[in-house]
């Protein structure tokens, strides 16, 4: 019967978008010669054309989704739609609960069957609170307290795991870590830290507040770290690139300084709003597209690339990562290749992605990629209104390449079989 009433419901729709496109062509056709009036009114149908295609769009895919919905996912939504549950009750049916200890993921068939399984929750979600899941992606609400927590319990695993693996005499390697108040006003060595951890579970969360630099961050923070750059205000920030440090005289890979007077001509007098956005995305996400709205984002060890460069501090620490972050569910999403592209964040060695949720979340738009970009325009349209834009745009280029920076990553491949 559902089944059904979703075929009428799509030859209904189909019916309607033809008719409009038709009546399109027709009066295109017959629109001679046009005049100021004749433009506003095909610019207003073309949106509406474009409005229909994108509900056809939108009602195809609920349609293919519901189609491959096992019987019993077809019953949680409908349970969901009766009883008027709450997205965190439809994860909770789905037994993704915060998980208490943590998830064995060395072997790939269990990473891949967690993908799965948060795979078929953002399905879901997307036909029970679709507002809901778009909120999430765009950081305008919280993720869900199960993806939050299962995200954080497996980085404490991870982390935890990284300290013990720096004490081994063997191949240890050095962590830094601002905690002398527990060792007496001194650095601790890494037998030490590992030893502390061992001893008093409770150090974990001095260690982490220690090596994270980043976590969840939701679209106002996002905005917020948008505007002061390309309002060339405040720190210092990411790299000027090969490109601009030609044009303007300024040598290539130092920080952009809002302070200086050159940097600053050199900002609003040689680089169009496109190419200023360019120099941001080098090391920054737009609003909206930040991957850090999902809570499957972690900044680690530092934010200096130099740091992170072979021989360098960080170097050993980021190789230990490098080998061992997917046995607790990590990847690198800005690594090399994803930087080889021409539009593309550049590599992110202290940036790591929770795959299990992560992926699910990536997949859902790329496969919804024409239904986003209208949401995506419309909202960095609100920003530039609230911003004053009118000379002076602000996501000039994201709105033509927003797919290369959003879906250039790099995807693991995880191995056939672990040791």
């Amino acid at each position: 019967m559902k089944d059904a009433h979703f075929r009428e419901g799509w030859r209904g729709i189909g019916a309607i978008a033809l008719l409009l496109l038709g009546c399109l062509l027709v009066g295109s056709a017959a629109a001679s010669p046009p005049t100021r009036d004749d433009e506003a009114h095909r610019s207003k149908t073309r949106e509406q054309a474009h409005s229909v295609g994108l509900e056809v769009g939108r009602q195809a895919l609920e349609i293919a989704t519901w189609s491959g919905l096992s019987l019993r996912a077809r019953a949680l939504v409908e349970r969901s739609r009766d009883e008027g549950w709450e997205p965190e009750d439809l994860l909770d049916a789905l037994e993704l609960r915060a998980p208490e200890r943590c998830l064995e993921l060395h072997q790939p068939t269990h990473l891949a069957e967690r993908k799965a399984r948060w795979r078929e929750a953002v399905r879901l979600l997307s036909i029970t609170h679709p507002a809901a899941l778009e909120a999430w992606i765009l950081g305008e609400r919280r993720p869900p307290r199960a993806a939050l927590a299962e995200a954080n319990t497996q980085l404490r695993c991870m982390v935890e795991a990284m300290v013990l693996a720096s004490a081994e005499p063997d191949h240890g390697f050095r962590l830094v870590l601002s905690l002398r108040s527990t060792f007496g006003g001194r650095f601790g060595t890494q037998a030490e830290l590992a030893e502390h951890l061992q001893r008093y579970p409770r150090f974990m969360s001095q260690v982490l507040g220690a090596l994270l630099r980043s976590d969840y961050r939701d679209m106002g923070s996002q905005s917020f770290i948008w505007y002061r750059k390309m309002r060339f205000t405040g720190r210092s920030f990411n790299k000027i690139s090969e490109r601009a440090a030609e044009r303007c005289g300024l040598t290539p890979g130092h920080t952009w300084k809002p302070e200086n007077e050159r940097h600053k001509r050199c900002w609003f007098g040689e680089l169009s709003p496109g190419e200023r956005e360019q120099e941001i995305l080098l090391a920054s996400a737009a609003p909206a597209l930040s991957r850090h709205h999902w809570g499957t984002e972690f900044d680690i060890l530092g934010l200096n690339p130099r740091l992170f460069e072979e021989g360098a501090q960080l170097f050993d620490a980021w190789l230990w990562l490098d080998g061992q972050a997917l046995d607790y569910g990590f990847f690198q999403p800005f690594g090399p290749t994803a930087s080889a592209h021409t539009f593309a964040h550049m590599e992110e060695r202290w940036h790591w992605s929770y795959y299990p949720i992560a992926q699910a979340i990536w997949e859902h738009l790329l496969e919804r990629e024409h239904l986003f970009e209208p949401v995506l325009h419309d909202l960095w349209s609100r920003l530039e209104r609230r911003w004053g834009a009118r000379n002076s745009p602000y996501f000039t280029h994201m709105r033509e390449h927003w797919r290369d920076y959003l879906f250039h990553i790099t995807v693991p491949s995880p191995p056939e079989a672990l040791p």
